[in-house]
């Protein structure tokens, strides 16, 4: 049943065996997996169908001493389906090396390993329309022939492993029929879960309060899941702070603390030596006919020897804002980047998409797009029937340009930095909620820890002969901004400690027993790929819990 909260009578006190806070990726897997094993649930969300002004203000924060982070109201969705309602699809499967212990970066252990997850990936995949389980080309490519073929057991670079794209999935088209029209389901919209309230000794959470307009509602429940996104999850245990005053599962001091996303860039002059590989300029295909990208990466025996945080490199078109490229295509991205990124509109004009805002030679550029007109329209119909009529869409444009030179896009990992925090400030919005304050910053040792591993990958590629690489120099990389906030990890860490993480290796709080918080932000340590596949797995694993509880 989809319920609106706006319409329900004053004073409404509701129960259900599980109540879930939100229902984007994780909220609506778990709801899912509950109601399809016969348990009955309440699900809250804070939006509507769409996105709609007054629902997204209640995300507006504060970015503190101009920090790298975006604008948190332009990095995420308060709607049914939440976030997944704009992303992209891609995604990939955390390495087993971001599991484990290194004694390089603080903080770094994950209480479970890839062995305990790799089964909740596997059926994470359908939700997510991945196609079959297989990360490395030669397994999921017809033709996965690696470009660099591997010169012994531990290479020290390699183009194996590959993301996966899904058609994208936004979850509440996908799934809200299922959701909401499940017998066991009650889905409240325009829900806003104000605070959680909790009068026992050992923190258990009696009800969940939210809020429709000026009337406030209560759901008691025995279970509860948090699961509205890393910041939105840790500003509700924050403002839940009516028996301790740190807030809700925060004895640690730890929520809000080791915020992470993923530094990205589009960086260095690549000349591949001709004739290169047809996926160096383009996507692949899987034998399940999913889109995919091969990685480069830095094997992990030469991560530990020089000290280095993962990193997935992908090569990427010539640079769009310069106008030697020649091409009306790149031409015509950049113009309209410039549009999106001066009006401000979408989370197109946020994170690595900022840099638009300064495009110049608009002359140049307009004259490339005027004289390649008939190539530009053919482009056109080509990307209407791959991107907008396809089934399964195509994730972006590659451009193969000729003698232009190609880039190394990077996605990083970002060490976990006690300093990088979430709290809440004086502000609050239109229910009486403070807002967050962010103080984030991507580290020096971070940049330079990038600049190494893109050395390396320019080395081996060097060695072979197969390109030659001028590099990002580090004073670029050290003024770049980072931090889009999209993916949004480390508040609520995962550890078996209470002194030392917020979340035990259930993802339940370690003050609060009957809480789950199915986020990113449980994650310890980041990686160098998106979270979400990781998001689902866990919240299978949560989904699983709870049965076995109930």
């Amino acid at each position: 049943m989809l319920i609106d909260a706006r319409r329900m009578p004053v004073g409404v006190s509701l129960r259900a065996p599980v109540c879930i806070v939100g229902a984007g990726a994780a909220g609506t897997t778990i709801a899912l997996e509950l109601l399809r094993a016969g348990i009955e649930v309440i699900v809250l969300d804070g939006g509507g169908s769409r996105a709609e002004k007054e629902a997204q203000d209640t995300y507006r924060g504060v970015v503190e001493d101009d920090g790298d982070h975006d604008p948190l109201e332009r990095v995420r969705q308060k709607r049914l389906g939440g976030t997944t309602q704009q992303w992209g699809g891609r995604c990939a499967p955390l390495d087993r090396l971001d599991f484990e212990y290194r004694s390089y970066v603080g903080g770094s252990g994950w209480p479970i390993g890839y062995d305990d997850l790799e089964p909740y990936y596997r059926r994470a995949h359908p939700f997510l329309g991945l196609g079959a389980f297989e990360y490395g080309a030669g397994d999921a490519i017809p033709d996965g022939r690696p470009l660099l073929a591997p010169s012994g057991p531990d290479p020290s670079v390699t183009d194996e492993a590959i993301w996966r794209w899904g058609p994208p999935v936004k979850f509440w088209n996908a799934y809200g029929r299922e959701l909401s029209s499940s017998p066991g389901a009650r889905v409240y919209h325009h829900a806003n879960v104000v605070r959680l309230e909790s009068a026992t000794a050992e923190g258990r959470v009696e009800r969940v309060v939210f809020s429709a307009g000026s009337v406030e509602h209560t759901v008691e429940s025995p279970v509860v899941v948090l699961a509205a996104g890393g910041l939105e999850v840790t500003r509700l245990l924050l403002v839940s702070n009516g028996q301790r005053p740190a807030g809700l599962g925060n004895s640690s001091g730890l929520v809000g603390r080791y915020y992470m996303t993923h530094p990205i860039g589009e960086v260095c002059r690549v000349r591949f030596t001709p004739p290169p590989p047809r996926w160096i300029h383009d996507y692949e295909r899987t034998h399940d006919d999913v889109y995919c990208r091969r990685m480069l990466k830095v094997g992990p025996s030469e991560q530990r020897r020089q000290g280095l945080l993962n990193l997935a490199i992908a090569p990427w078109y010539p640079d769009p804002q310069d106008p030697a490229h020649d091409d009306p295509v790149l031409s015509a991205f950049a113009l309209a980047k410039l549009g999106l990124a001066r009006t401000r509109m979408t989370w197109k004009a946020t994170g690595i998409h900022r840099r638009y805002g300064s495009t110049g030679q608009i002359g140049a550029h307009a004259n490339n797009v005027i004289h390649g007109l008939p190539a530009l329209v053919r482009f056109g119909g080509y990307w209407a029937r791959n991107r907008w009529l396809a089934e399964r869409r195509l994730p972006s444009f590659m451009r193969d340009v000729g003698d232009a030179p190609l880039r190394l896009r990077f996605d990083a990992e970002q060490s976990p930095d006690l300093e990088n925090r979430v709290a809440l400030s004086r502000d609050r919005d239109h229910f009486g909620v403070p807002r967050l304050s962010v103080r984030f910053r991507v580290s020096n040792g971070d940049r330079h820890s990038i600049a190494r591993s893109l050395a390396v990958v320019a080395a081996e590629l060097e060695q072979r002969h197969l390109a030659s690489v001028e590099l990002v120099s580090l004073a670029d990389l050290e003024a770049m901004r980072f931090g889009d906030g999209t993916h949004q990890m480390g508040l609520t860490r995962m550890r078996d400690s209470p002194t030392q993480g917020v979340v035990d290796r259930h993802c339940r709080l370690h003050d609060s027993p009957n809480v789950y918080v199915a986020s990113s932000s449980v994650f310890p340590t980041s990686g160098a790929v998106g979270p979400t596949l990781t998001i689902v797995a866990l919240a299978i694993r949560i989904a699983d819990e709870i049965k076995c509880a109930g």
